[in-house]
């Protein structure tokens, strides 16, 4: 049986913005600790995640940040634009939003799904 259900656009959005304060502080560093509250959501969602009307389900959400991986154009999970002219080799360079899952158990197993695409700047690796 497919659990079919749809993840609130207020869910997606913070969790696009709980990747965004990630990266930041990996960049800019972490003065204050916050990174251990970001960590602390960001479980809480991976974790305990969406509650489910039968308790043998569950619907928990993560996200990937694709930065440095390969992209080809058999990849489903990622929306790209090509920067450069060469087109081989392509590998992202930047994240406008992290590939967003969710990891749905219910009596046949455990599975993911694609609630939203990654989107994504890629590049030549030779042009680096």
């Amino acid at each position: 049986m497919e659990m079919r259900f749809q993840i609130p656009r207020c869910i997606l959005t913070t969790l696009n913005q709980l990747h965004d304060m990630e990266r930041k502080l990996a960049k800019d560093g972490d003065s204050v600790n916050v990174s251990r509250n970001v960590g602390k959501i960001k479980a809480a969602f991976a974790e305990e995640g969406l509650p489910t009307f039968d308790p043998s389900e569950s619907v928990r959400l993560v996200y990937e940040d694709p930065m440095g991986q390969p992209f080809s154009e058999t990849r489903t999970d990622l929306e790209a634009s090509i920067s450069g002219v060469a087109t081989d080799d392509l590998v992202v360079v930047e994240v406008i939003k992290p590939i967003i899952r969710a990891v749905i158990r219910d009596g046949a197993g455990e599975f993911s799904r694609v609630v939203q695409k990654g989107i994504v700047v890629v590049e030549s690796r030779k042009e680096r």
